[in-house]
């Protein structure tokens, strides 16, 4: 079979860059992904800026550059496309790139930075057919399946609550793996009620303004509910912990699973097997 050419627009800093701040290299990971899988062929990429382009090209072999995306649309007609930009430009790239032609789109999130742009992208995916996926890649981790197998198997009794804070981020960049990990968990059961409230300040990243603290609480149709602190930590080690009616699972670091209910605790390291699966998931 012929391999897919892809595209990536937005290639990042070479380096990466701060924290909340932007310019990070998420590009070269798409990149990476492209250039190791043996169904695709990394022919083509898009920035603005041209010493990051430039650097890109270089790094992964990169036969033609684009200061212009939509040029790269017309003149080269990429099947597989990785948009890597802000979040306030996905909209309109989505749509040119259904538009243009292109089969697939690897769609950093967070997605859109509305309801009105997810209703458009929505209305274009009809139209066009063509198919979006977000790497909520955790979804694939080894000790995020067992914690979904566990919260769902019975072993804590009826799913009751998750609950995360997020230390010095925000919901909508660093969050949304966390609200994308709790709709797992509940096995991507409609949300039937939404609470938030945010204190938006002066705080700029990522080309949009971010909360200083922002919560989120919902619950799910299955009865299950969900907390997201995004700018503060809560308290103790653990990343995540889930509550069932008879016991309760914690995370930490996204490896260690604690299991305690009325029989005992036990702790679950899935620290290699993490690794090897974040290498294969961008590939």
């Amino acid at each position: 079979m012929k391999p897919y050419t892809a595209a990536v627009i937005g290639v990042g800093k070479a380096g990466g860059g701060g924290k909340k701040g932007g310019g990070h290299a998420i590009g070269y990971l798409h990149g990476g992904a492209f250039r190791d899988n043996p169904r695709t062929t990394l022919a083509m990429a898009a920035d603005i800026n041209a010493e990051n382009l430039e650097c890109f090209r270089q790094k992964f072999e990169v036969p033609r550059g684009f200061a212009d995306y939509r040029e790269m649309l017309r003149e080269a007609k990429p099947e597989i496309v990785s948009i890597c930009t802000y979040v306030g430009l996905h909209r309109q790239m989505v749509e040119d790139c259904a538009r243009a032609g292109v089969k697939g789109i690897f769609l950093e999130k967070p997605i859109v930075a509305s309801p009105a742009d997810l209703v458009a992208v929505d209305e274009v995916v009809r139209q066009t057919g063509v198919k979006i996926v977000v790497a909520h890649i955790r979804r694939y981790f080894p000790a995020f399946l067992r914690l979904r197998e566990l919260y769902q198997n019975g072993t804590v009794g009826q799913p009751m609550l998750c609950a995360a804070g997020i230390q010095d981020w925000d919901l909508s960049e660093w969050g949304s793996h966390w609200l994308d990990m709790f709709r797992h968990f509940h096995n991507d059961q409609p949300v039937k009620w939404v609470f938030g409230q945010m204190r938006v300040r002066q705080l700029r990243g990522y080309g949009h303004a971010m909360e200083d603290h922002g919560c989120a609480y919902f619950e799910f149709e299955g009865g299950g509910k969900g907390f997201v602190d995004g700018g503060r930590g809560m308290a103790g080690p653990w990343t995540m912990t889930l509550v069932g009616t008879e016991g309760t699972l914690r995370l930490q670091h996204e490896h260690l699973v604690v299991i305690e209910t009325a029989r005992g605790r036990s702790v679950e390291d899935y620290a290699k097997d993490q690794v090897k699966c974040y290498e294969r998931a961008w590939c």
